[in-house]
């Protein structure tokens, strides 16, 4: 289990190019093709790889290879998304400096700029379905759920994921203090 655990996250590291939260998705869809986990489990996981200090990826690497298979788990992820990552960057600083003021460096490098958000946007739509608060066949059980066509939205968890976003994009406030006052609400209001 662990070597299996060790080659997946290997393998992210090695072919995601974008940071961590592109590598969220790709972490969520090969757990849940090995069933090793439940969904509500993966993304309880990312939620608090998100709001823990460090890079996203090594803390859901850790978090999940410990939930799957114990402290060896976490291990076997975290050299997995480790080796590759160290890896890349050192090859890419070497390489980097030299070509990146060539017109051709700078158009692949505009172009992978452009794809992260859009892959980072998926993946957040991804757990909101898959957690039952947009577009999911399911609704949160204690949410208000509104239904439109098959679609349920669950209005509580729009609302505080609303008010998030233009506070982000408003104030200063940090994440955290964000991520503890949803925290919060949820326990409130659920």
């Amino acid at each position: 289990m662990s070597y299996q655990l060790f080659l997946i996250f290997f393998k992210i590291s090695l072919l995601c190019f974008g940071g961590g939260y592109v590598m969220i998705p790709i972490m969520l869809e090969a757990i849940g093709r090995h069933r090793w986990l439940a969904t509500q489990d993966m993304t309880d996981t990312i939620a608090i790889a998100a709001m823990s200090p460090g890079p996203v990826a090594v803390n859901a690497a850790l978090g999940l290879g410990y939930q799957i298979h114990g402290f060896a788990g976490a291990a076997a992820a975290f050299l997995g998304i480790l080796i590759p990552c160290v890896l890349l960057v050192v090859l890419a600083a070497a390489y980097f400096f030299k070509c990146n003021s060539h017109p051709a460096a700078q158009g692949v490098l505009y172009g992978l700029k452009a794809v992260i958000p859009g892959i980072i946007f998926v993946a957040a739509l991804k757990m909101a379905s898959e957690n039952g608060i947009i577009f999911s066949a399911h609704g949160i059980g204690n949410g208000v759920n509104i239904a439109i066509s098959s679609w349920n939205f669950e209005i509580k968890s729009i609302m505080i994921m609303g008010l998030s976003l233009v506070l982000l994009i408003k104030t200063n406030i940090p994440p955290i203090f964000l991520i503890i006052a949803s925290g919060l609400c949820g326990l409130a209001l659920f």
